[in-house]
């Protein structure tokens, strides 16, 4: 894989953390990857799931989760990162959660 900027790793880790959580709950089951990349849980989902409209359910949670994922805290992000099996641990996830707030951040600041 190329090299990612921050913003790409990110949101790829927390895309797939939305994603295990959203088949969960659409499907009743999720089994980690063993072999973990970024972007593997999606891109493996979807590979094996052609139904449009069972990957319309999962993609609308899915989109769900990842906007609220960015808005929670590290000690929060490392719980829902271990519940789905995608490596977070607390140091990476403070660096995640300062560069999300530091989004929303510049957004607030640009609209005041």
């Amino acid at each position: 894989m190329a090299d990612l900027t921050d913003q790409q790793f990110f949101n790829l880790l927390l895309a797939d953390i939305a994603m295990a959580g959203a088949i969960q709950a659409v499907q009743g089951a999720f089994v980690a990857p063993e072999d973990y990349q970024p972007g593997l849980i999606r891109t493996g989902w979807i590979a094996a799931h052609a139904d449009a409209t069972l990957q319309r359910r999962v993609f609308a949670l899915a989109n769900a989760g990842l906007a609220s994922l960015q808005g929670v805290d590290a000690a929060q992000l490392v719980r829902a990162a271990e519940t789905y099996g995608v490596p977070i641990d607390a140091a990476l996830a403070e660096k995640i959660e300062v560069f999300f707030t530091g989004k929303r951040q510049a957004v607030l600041r640009y609209r005041s």
